[in-house]
């Protein structure tokens, strides 16, 4: 199968050039005075898997196409981590040895106080994947993988999978997994800690026996809705990779059930509790479907027999209107078997790490754009009818694939009263995640999220606290992708002065501060 998505890779880019020149076999076999040119004949054997794809053959499309180094190879690389999770290298390497003195420059600005782009984690973590006795002291390790992965959290794009496939290969390195579990246990303890998903993905790419206790420790005793809902995600996917014994798999379904029957918990936790019972495959998760549908509680049920959280008229719907502007803007029809698998994963898989993986291929390739206008539309409706399921559910496709255009709906969700908390701080990291030039309109928007922000943490001193740290985790993530540090500066030391509000400073101050504290070679270049 991953042959067959590679080629899909390179047809896909040639079809969708920019230059409508290159769009045919015999325009891109020209070269576009970029690349020797071949015989148009050449192209169909490149395409049809007549000969090996190399990473020679898929820079040369990205050279002549024009497009960002490692983007298509990039795209590759999440094919190819879907079939096999825990690898250390990328899915094509150069065919000579790595240069031992660039990988330790590399590693020297790694460590050093300096910018590092996506394609240099990549460079890295491509060469250290193939020194399996790689001579990089273990404080220098750990700083790595620390720094990308907060690297990760604030970047999108191509930026950002190039470090998620950069921290992966890392992850997955034979001397990395004690350095991975310590990792998970030190912001599962951290109070200030704000993101924890990145980091407690890697479990999935180590084999280490500590991954596991720390997971099961975290569901026993979740230090809050965040840190829950990626151990759940984990250990979704270390279940799917048979890495649960039948006794741990076991306890794992019945703490799962307890929090999927806590009415307290958030929705993000429901979900993710639901996609680890079916990932289980329960022997009566029949009869516990229909106690969750007799609790109001259908869309847990529904992930659980049948992977989806809509109801399946709703599902179809949705998937007939992507696929159809999907179709209608391929330059030439093509009816592209992969094509549809990725969207069919994208659109209607519950379990976050598989969906994850296909929409992070959607964020890089031409598709990604025609899906997000058509889920910002489902959203929009959604909203509108009150449908808070749906609403999530666009969110997620949204975070990967949310487009400028479509900001106005974002920014009056995050900022408007009558949003729930938790939509909040969905809505508020697919609005930060999308890129917009400095102009007057975006100046008002962030004004507009600084006040509501402002409002929260002044105003709503007496919330729940969960409910407030979802509210400011939200509108402070806007501020944060968009480098007002200034703002988020000024609202920090605006609560210096709130001493009686005990709870505001208590919730709002380590997320404020997480942002704040980011070294200047880190922060988001907005």
């Amino acid at each position: 199968m991953l042959v067959d998505e590679m080629l899909w890779v390179l047809r896909n880019a040639r079809r969708h050039a920019a230059d409508p020149g290159l769009r045919t076999a015999s325009g891109f076999a020209a070269g576009a005075g970029r690349a020797p040119a071949v015989h148009r004949a050449q192209v169909g054997r490149w395409e049809s898997g007549a000969v090996e794809i190399t990473q020679d053959l898929v820079r040369r499309y990205e050279i002549v196409l024009g497009l960002p180094e490692g983007q298509l190879l990039c795209a590759i690389d999440q094919f190819a981590r879907n079939a096999s999770p825990v690898r250390s290298t990328a899915a094509l390497n150069p065919r000579e040895d790595p240069d031992v003195d660039e990988t330790l420059q590399l590693v020297e600005r790694a460590v050093a106080p300096e910018r590092m782009t996506g394609h240099d984690w990549d460079r890295l973590s491509a060469n250290l994947g193939r020194m399996p006795h790689a001579m990089v002291r273990a404080g220098d390790w750990e700083h790595l993988m620390r720094r990308c992965i907060h690297e990760l959290v604030v970047t999108v794009g191509l930026e950002y999978d190039l470090r998620a496939e950069a921290v992966a290969r890392l992850a997955g390195h034979p001397r990395s997994g004690a350095v991975v579990a310590d990792m998970v246990r030190d912001i599962l303890d951290d109070p200030r800690a704000q993101f924890y998903n990145d980091t407690m993905s890697l479990l999935q790419f180590t084999t280490h026996p500590a991954a596991l206790r720390i997971l099961l420790d975290e569901l026993s005793t979740p230090t809050n809705p965040d840190a829950l809902r990626a151990c759940l995600i984990a250990l979704t996917s270390l279940v799917t990779g048979d890495h649960l014994t039948p006794g741990l798999a076991r306890a794992a379904a019945h703490l799962a059930i307890g929090h999927l029957r806590d009415s307290r918990a958030p929705y993000r936790v429901h979900r993710g509790a639901a996609n680890l019972l079916r990932a289980l495959e329960l022997p009566g998760r029949t009869r516990l479907a229909q106690a969750l549908t007799a609790e109001d509680r259908s869309f847990a049920a529904s992930i659980i027999l049948e992977g989806r959280a809509v109801p399946p008229e709703t599902l179809r719907r949705v998937r007939r209107r992507v696929r159809a502007a999907v179709d209608e803007s391929q330059p030439e029809p093509d009816g592209e078997p992969v094509l549809y698998r990725l969207l069919d994963t994208a659109l209607g898989h519950t379990d976050e790490m598989t969906r994850s993986n296909a929409l992070s291929i959607l964020m890089i390739s031409p598709q990604g754009q025609v899906v997000g206008r058509e889920y910002a539309a489902e959203l929009a409706t959604a909203r509108a009818e009150g449908d808070v399921i749906a609403a999530h559910e666009c969110c997620t496709v949204l975070t990967w694939l949310g487009r400028a255009e479509d900001l106005p709906l974002f920014i009056d969700m995050a900022c408007s009263p009558e949003t729930g908390p938790e939509m909040v701080a969905e809505v508020g990291v697919v609005a930060g995640n999308c890129v917009e030039p400095r102009t007057p309109v975006r100046a008002a928007r962030e004004a507009r999220c600084a006040d509501r922000l402002r409002h929260v943490l002044h105003d709503n001193h007496a919330a729940d606290p969960n409910r407030m740290a979802d509210c400011v985790r939200g509108l402070t993530y806007i501020l944060g992708m968009r480098g007002r540090f200034d703002t988020l500066a000024a609202l920090s030391s605006s609560l210096d002065h709130a001493a009686d509000h005990a709870v505001v400073n208590e919730v709002a101050q380590p997320v404020l501060g997480w942002w704040l504290s980011m070294p200047a070679h880190i922060r988001p270049e907005a």
